[in-house]
């Protein structure tokens, strides 16, 4: 059998690789954006840089720099059980002095977001 591989290199040789929609910069400053505003929506992102390209190709450079979209897990709600004990708690230390707590080191410090609606996705 007969192979012509001139061919196959002409083909090769024009074929190019897709331009990209976003420059090199813009790439940065999407990742800025997005770790700035990690629970925003990649359309909320993309409109407030104003970008020119598509929802998927935002994603697709998010996904690139390594965050993908999660769902957070859902808080357990309290019960009066819990009411009671966080009282009986809060009780058993309302009269100490500051000599006590300046020894105790808090690690159970958060950062909660409550302006979103809806499922949040990270």
């Amino acid at each position: 059998m007969f192979y012509n591989t001139e061919c196959v290199i002409t083909l090769n040789k024009e074929r190019r690789p897709r331009q990209r929609v976003t420059t090199h910069h813009e790439d940065k400053e999407l990742l800025q954006a997005v770790l700035h505003m990690p629970f925003k929506p990649a359309t909320e992102i993309k409109e407030a840089m104003g970008l020119q390209a598509s929802m998927s190709t935002v994603r697709r450079r998010r996904h690139s720099a390594g965050i993908h979209h999660q769902t957070p897990a859902k808080k357990e709600r309290l019960t009066d059980a819990h009411r009671t004990a966080r009282l009986a708690f809060a009780e058993q230390y309302v009269d100490k002095g500051m000599e006590f707590w300046d020894r105790k080191v808090f690690t159970d410090e958060k950062t909660f977001n409550s302006s979103n609606h809806g499922r949040i996705h990270i």
